[in-house]
């Protein structure tokens, strides 16, 4: 298996790369299974909790999102020994609820993957978007947050 690895670990939100490049790329010619890119983070509950403010972290999910055609696409790996899953899942309820017009004008198609909240169809829309996560904001089970796994 091709692997392109970054190793340049984040230690803190305000560690965070210029470059926003991912810590890992898989080649998935032989395993469609396996996400296209992995970042791994280590932070506290506290820390996750600042995300949805942070602007260098949402610059890096951003562009990560650009890299990618479904949300399957990318995982983040959390340390379930410093935060627990369902904290950051709702730390990224709080970054889609203030940041919804950014992230959906990053890369509209990803989200069309999502069905609408009144069952009429795939997200198409900004205000799809927007009611989508209007709807999700009490759900940690939505397949929205698919992305976050727990090491």
């Amino acid at each position: 298996m091709n692997l392109d690895l970054d190793m340049k670990f984040e230690k803190g939100l305000d560690d965070i790369c210029a470059n926003c490049r991912y810590d890992v790329k898989f080649n998935r010619e032989n395993n469609r299974s396996l996400p296209l890119f992995e970042e791994f983070k280590s932070y506290n509950s506290e820390t996750w909790s600042k995300i949805a403010n942070d602007k260098g972290f949402i610059k890096q999910f951003e562009s990560y999102l650009q890299e990618v055609n479904k949300i399957e696409d990318l995982a983040y790996m959390i340390n379930s020994n410093k935060a627990n899953i369902n904290e950051v899942k709702q730390a990224f309820k709080e970054l889609f609820k203030r940041n919804t017009d950014e992230i959906f004008k990053t890369n509209p198609n990803i989200w069309k993957q999502f069905d609408r909240v009144d069952g009429t169809g795939k997200i198409n829309s900004l205000k799809n978007f927007k009611d989508l996560v209007e709807d999700i904001s009490f759900d940690a089970k939505h397949p929205i947050f698919n992305f976050i796994k727990a090491e």
